[in-house]
């Protein structure tokens, strides 16, 4: 499906590197734009850094591997195709005339291969989302300084009458020197000078970050910024609380932790504008950005410095081109408490190791700093094989040297002597005494080190940290493979897929064979998944109903797509089903 790397475009202007992120809509590869630095007495040629966004319409679309060309499969998707396609170019044109400091830059548009290419700046870092994975709940001032730059980016992109309409921590980049940047105008909309729109990409909503408004078709037709100081606070929310606030839509129903409560350092003055900026009516909240930004604690503003251009462990992927999920788990994985150390030793094996040597003591000292158990890192499983959205994400285990640094180092002697009891004697050889001792403690240790593991994992279950729970069942697993264990993480695995099944979808109580009817949370479309929640039947559809044998799924087009019991597709694109 990708481009292979290396591949060149607009004849040989820029040359394509690697992929860098990928979905329904689009693939974003990371490539070198070859051009000259031109100076009074002669020219330097060049390489720049950039990153190239081909729009690419997954469901519809497929490659020819010859002539790399995007072909669409019939004449309906054609029509969406194209129709995408040019709301992607006038975006990306719109967005070229847009120049600020924490804005990321469209280059160039271009079309080739059947299909549109933007050219964009290369930023070196990652997104706020991946950050707050690595790091967890961030400190006040950091949210404050990239809330500062990302409320005057949006505040620069309002007086342009463009709204963004999908504020979220995964559309704001850091880069290597820690500035940050508004990316991703996928969904955003253009007001002429009546107000008018006069653009729009409008596909899908994030969740928990989306106002009220913007879940009414008719709410967003006129050029308001409210909708973007609802997801700005939200943003803030999300990046002081480590939660995805309250679905708006779902508010009267359900209420909105206030963010002191989630995590009590949050200054009064934050949590003010952070819930004056997500009120329900927009008419209560603040008027502009700018405002928004007046009424928060504001460190004072530090020199910013530009970031290398050069290659990141993290590259920056565009999140128009993953299928996120908004919902993020932020579950930090918990220490495990450090064992006040225990002697198992009997008080003959004491007293002979009290008279052991000096030599043979130095010995057991060697050998004490080798006891200690390696822990190995899980990773996360991704199956290349299949084209189906797997909503398991890989859960990061803690830090083989966290863990390694928790292992029992041996004492190299003995502090319980009784002073009352007498040495016993032994016909074996003093070496053999050791060594039996040092099997018996490591064996000692291994079982303490399984029952706290277990133990861990279940307060962990209890919390509804599924995932921190199987990292330490699965550790545990490693010491003492029982029965218990591997019921145990078969138990954490389950939690883990229904939790992540509940926030992603809606499902419906429909029968259909093994399936699920299932609606996407985010895009309020229907489609069914497995007992392992794998999209059988991807989530595109407005409606479905029952018929003989199977559904009938309903297309934007107007269309039936009709699947059987199995979730096997026997007809497409009809007009009338039985």
């Amino acid at each position: 499906m990708n481009l292979p790397d290396r591949h060149l475009l607009q004849n040989g202007k820029y040359r394509l590197t690697c992929v860098v992120g990928q979905g329904g809509f689009g693939i974003t590869y990371k490539g070198v734009w070859f051009t000259e630095v031109r100076g009074s007495l002669g020219k330097v040629k060049t390489e720049v850094p950039i990153a190239v966004k081909e729009y690419f319409f997954k469901d519809y679309c497929y490659r020819d591997t010859v002539s790399h060309a995007v072909k669409v499969h019939s004449e309906t998707g054609k029509n969406l195709f194209h129709k995408f396609k040019e709301k992607l170019i006038k975006e990306a044109k719109i967005l070229s005339e847009v120049h600020h400091p924490h804005i990321v830059n469209v280059l160039e548009v271009f079309e080739e291969n059947n299909t549109a290419y933007i050219a964009m700046e290369y930023i070196s870092g990652s997104s706020l989302k991946m950050k707050m994975e690595r790091e967890g709940i961030l400190p006040e001032g950091k949210v404050l300084k990239y809330i500062r730059q990302t409320g005057e980016a949006l505040q620069f992109v309002h007086e342009k009458n463009i709204i963004h309409l999908d504020i979220k921590p995964s559309n704001i980049l850091i880069d290597n020197s820690d500035n940050a940047y508004l990316i991703d105008f996928g969904v955003s909309k253009r007001f002429g000078d009546e107000q008018e729109e006069t653009s729009t990409t409008m596909l899908a909503l994030s969740r928990g970050f989306a106002s009220i408004e913007q879940y009414d078709s008719e709410g967003t037709q006129n050029f308001s910024p409210y909708p973007d100081i609802y997801s700005l606070g939200a943003t803030m929310y999300n990046l002081l609380t480590g939660r995805i606030p309250t679905e708006s839509i779902l508010r009267a129903t359900r209420s909105l932790p206030s963010p002191s409560s989630l995590n009590p350092a949050v200054t009064p003055e934050t949590e003010e504008a952070i819930l004056k900026a997500m009120q329900i009516d927009p008419s209560e909240r603040f008027e502009s950005v700018r405002d928004m930004l007046t009424a928060l604690p504001l460190p004072p503003k530090e020199e910013e410095t530009t970031a290398p251009l050069q290659a990141s462990p993290h590259p920056y992927t565009s999140p128009g081109d993953t299928e996120e999920q908004t919902v993020l788990n932020l579950s930090a994985p918990a220490d495990i408490p450090k064992r006040k150390r225990k002697t198992y030793l009997r008080a003959a094996l004491v007293t002979a190791m009290i008279a052991a040597t000096s030599a043979i003591a130095f010995s057991l000292y060697k050998q004490s700093k080798e006891v200690g158990f390696a822990f190995p890192k899980e990773n996360g499983e991704v199956d290349a094989s299949t084209d189906t959205v797997t909503i398991a994400e890989p859960v990061p285990a803690p830090d083989e040297d966290e863990y390694m640094a928790e292992s029992i180092q041996q004492p190299a002697t003995a502090l319980d002597e009784k002073p009352d009891e007498q040495p016993v004697q032994t016909q074996k050889p003093l070496q053999a005494d050791i060594d039996a001792a040092y099997a018996e403690l490591a064996q000692a240790d291994r079982n303490a080190a399984y029952a706290e593991l277990v133990e861990s994992g279940q307060r962990k279950m209890n919390a509804n940290d599924y995932a921190g729970a199987r990292a330490d069942f699965r550790k545990a697993k490693t010491m003492k493979p029982t029965d218990t264990i591997n019921r145990l993480i078969t138990d954490a695995d389950t939690k883990i897929r229904e939790q992540q099944i509940a926030l992603r979808y809606e499902v419906k109580n429909i029968p259909f064979g093994n399936l699920r009817i299932v609606k996407n949370n985010e895009t309020s479309l229907y489609g069914a998944i497995d007992s392992k929640g794998n999209e059988r039947i991807p989530c595109k559809y407005l409606y479905n109903e029952k018929i003989q044998n199977g559904r009938a799924f309903a297309r934007i087009d107007d269309l039936f797509d009709v699947y059987n019991n199995e979730g096997v597709l026997v007809s497409e694109g009809v007009t009338r089903y039985y």
